[in-house]
């Protein structure tokens, strides 16, 4: 099983603890966790859970707004994309969360 960069794994995890305003580490079943997260096609799971909260309440301008975050960093689900990607994705990914959360 191939595994990501741990930091960069770290900055997803902080930032979905933040949207989802969760304390410790490995919130929903140990989802919410760097260590899960460093599984490769595993952090898109992490971006919905993060989201979910936001979708639900949002009108249909903000959900086009979450699905398209959604679109751009689908391949986080694929557990066969190179990991230089996947790392690149979920730091990137971490950084568009917090402000994605920001606006809401």
């Amino acid at each position: 099983m191939a595994m990501a960069n741990h930091q960069v794994s770290m900055r997803l995890e902080m930032a979905a603890r933040s949207a989802l305003s969760v304390q410790g580490r490995g919130a929903l079943h140990g989802v919410i966790d760097a260590d899960y997260i460093d599984r490769i096609g595993a952090a898109f799971t992490v971006l919905i859970a993060a989201v979910s909260p936001y979708y639900k309440d949002a009108d249909a301008e903000n959900r086009a707004v979450i699905e398209s975050f959604l679109d751009r960093y689908s391949f986080l689900g694929e557990s066969d994309v190179e990991r230089e990607r996947y790392t690149e994705g979920v730091d990137s990914a971490a950084t568009e969360l917090r402000e994605l959360i920001r606006t809401f």
